[in-house]
């Protein structure tokens, strides 16, 4: 079975977007989990991805989480949402730089010139809705990807 983690900032917006909406996708096919660079046990979901998913009748029971060692070890594939991302996660853990990918890289190719999905985190639900599109777009490929390897 294939262990997918997604990281973004905060793990209040994107990662936890892209891990419900895979997750809705695939099933126990799957493991999926989502964590973030600077996350704080403190913090929440954010209210827009929470309205966008629940929109799509998903309706995530999301716990922030930081990155750990622990996660990194978990996981087969990790695909971040920005190239700041995986270069932060390369500089401290060099060694799973084959297994770490923005997550438009690691769908589109490397190729792609715009390797990030926007941060909609204090932005209008319209904003939440642009970056779900965007993020389901690069999971159809990526279940697509998948299912060939």
């Amino acid at each position: 079975m294939k262990r997918i983690l997604f990281i973004c900032t905060g793990n209040t917006c994107r990662s936890p977007m892209a891990e419900a909406l895979l997750r809705e996708r695939v099933g126990e096919d799957i493991e999926v989990k989502s964590a973030g660079l600077q996350a704080s046990s403190m913090s929440i979901l954010s209210e827009g991805t929470r309205k966008v998913l629940e929109e799509r009748g998903i309706f995530p029971k999301h716990t922030v989480q930081e990155l750990t060692e622990d996660l990194i070890d978990w996981a087969d594939l990790m695909l971040t949402m920005t190239e700041a991302h995986k270069q932060s996660i390369i500089v401290f853990y060099p060694e799973v730089k084959e297994k770490v990918f923005t997550l438009k890289e690691f769908t589109y190719g490397k190729e792609v010139d715009d390797r990030d999905v926007a941060d909609p985190y204090g932005g209008t639900l319209e904003q939440y809705h642009q970056v779900a599109h965007e993020i389901e777009l690069c999971i159809e490929h990526l279940i697509s990807k998948l299912k060939k390897d």
